[in-house]
């Protein structure tokens, strides 16, 4: 008698591990997107404080531009970060709604530290995670969100 397998059960081996490679790849690349709005969203927090803190100890205003359509933050000395397929888009909390607006737009942060109001969403097709980047205007600092129900972002 000879020892080994079958071509049936070689098979029943190979679809096994095809369909685990599959739910394995899709968690994998949600996982990856996930990841990137993660990055993105740290990234943009850093440009704002940034920006507020060179505000507050320089004395002077400092602008931030932000280009939604090229999703992209030109912050301090002019230095243009990208933040590739990342979607960042201007954030109405009263409405709950998203837009890239047509034109860039500027967040002053002042010497007392307080800034312009402005909202930043931070999300990603095919990623189920999204960020509200909100910018107090009366401290300036950035809070982070995660959802908007009725009109509030929470």
């Amino acid at each position: 008698m000879q020892g080994g397998f079958t071509l049936i059960e070689l098979l029943a081996v190979i679809a096994i591990l095809g369909i685990l490679m599959a739910i394995g790849g899709t968690s994998w690349t949600s996982y990856r997107e996930a990841t990137r709005v993660d990055s993105a969203k740290e990234k943009a927090v850093s440009i704002l404080q940034q920006a507020r803190l060179k505000a507050i100890s320089s004395g002077f205003t400092q602008p931030i531009t932000v280009d939604f359509p090229a999703n992209t933050i030109v912050g301090i000395n002019g230095l243009t970060e990208s933040f590739g397929d990342v979607d960042l888009q201007n954030f109405v909390c009263g409405t709950c709604t998203a837009s890239d607006p047509a034109l860039p737009e500027t967040i002053n942060f002042k010497s007392s530290g307080t800034a312009t109001l402005k909202n930043i969403k931070v999300s990603k097709v095919g990623s189920s995670k999204s960020f509200i980047l909100m910018i107090n205007t009366a401290t300036g600092r950035v809070d982070i969100r995660t959802t908007c129900v009725a009109g509030v972002c929470q």
